[in-house]
């Protein structure tokens, strides 16, 4: 099977939507199927692409994304026309001490089996660390979501407050790339350390609760270290008035000659 007939699809949201959603979601998302204005032809587009879910098990995941808005719906004719609209404004914002997660968010939580005793307990929290960092964004719903899932993962882990060896499923917070961005070292560029950070720690059998911490000084040294030889390499190519070889090569190369032609 090649890599572009696979389908993936994020596990939260199958948790919270269904496994049918989430397929429907990634599809739309990594714009696999088109962005039809009309549902039927939506419907269709994805029947082609997934033949495997039913017509009225399409037609209810997309009723569902719509109703929590990661597909926004407005009435064309007698049918739907969709486009993706994530449960964010569209405005990038600072948080402010009086915010609330949407009524949409709330519900995805609440589909989580998330208990809304936690999550309305985290929610100064989570507004007093994103007041002190001063950033503006517009999507302070899902960075809600991501938190509390989070919380509520450590909440009911086993080894809850205690030190932990790293696993292969292990991935950094976006916290940690929301740091690392500050030292302007982007999320992708931060992405390409994962792996070798996981392989290392793995190997190494050590247990901490600073994962995170740890990765952001991995990302910040490795990356630092490939800007390093990357300046070294161009000042080998670019420093004037240095050899490539050394004075015994050169006294010993007679290659000149052999553009000399004699008549």
């Amino acid at each position: 099977m090649k890599d572009s007939e696979k389908i993936s699809f994020s596990k939260e949201v199958a948790e919270t939507l269904g496994v049918e959603s989430a397929i429907i979601l990634e599809l739309y998302q990594t714009k696999k199927i088109k962005n039809e204005k009309d549902i039927d032809r939506l419907t269709e587009s994805i029947t082609e692409i997934a033949p495997f879910l039913e017509k009225k098990i399409i037609e209810s995941s997309i009723s569902k994304l719509i109703k929590y808005k990661f597909i926004d719906a407005y009435k064309n004719k007698s049918n739907f026309g969709v486009k993706f609209a994530p449960i964010n404004t569209s405005e990038k914002i600072k948080m402010f001490p009086t915010w609330e997660p949407s009524k949409e968010a709330i519900e995805i939580l609440n589909m989580g089996k998330i208990i809304e005793s936690f999550y309305l307990n985290k929610l100064m929290e989570f507004r007093l660390y994103w007041i002190e960092r001063g950033q503006q964004r517009d999507n302070w719903n899902s960075c809600f979501i991501d938190f509390i899932r989070r919380e509520w993962a450590k909440e009911n882990s086993s080894n809850k407050g205690l030190p932990y060896s790293i696993d292969s499923s292990w991935s950094p917070s976006n916290d940690a790339f929301d740091i690392l961005e500050l030292s302007e070292i982007s999320k992708e560029s931060a992405s390409k350390y994962v792996m070798e950070f996981i392989l290392y720690w793995k190997d190494n059998g050590a247990a901490f609760t600073t994962w995170n911490s740890k990765f952001i000084e991995h990302v910040k040294r490795r990356h630092l270290g490939s800007q390093n030889i990357n300046n070294e390499e161009g000042k080998k190519h670019t420093e004037p008035g240095k050899y490539t070889k050394d004075f015994t090569t050169r006294k010993s190369d007679s290659s000149w000659a052999a553009e000399i032609k004699f008549e």
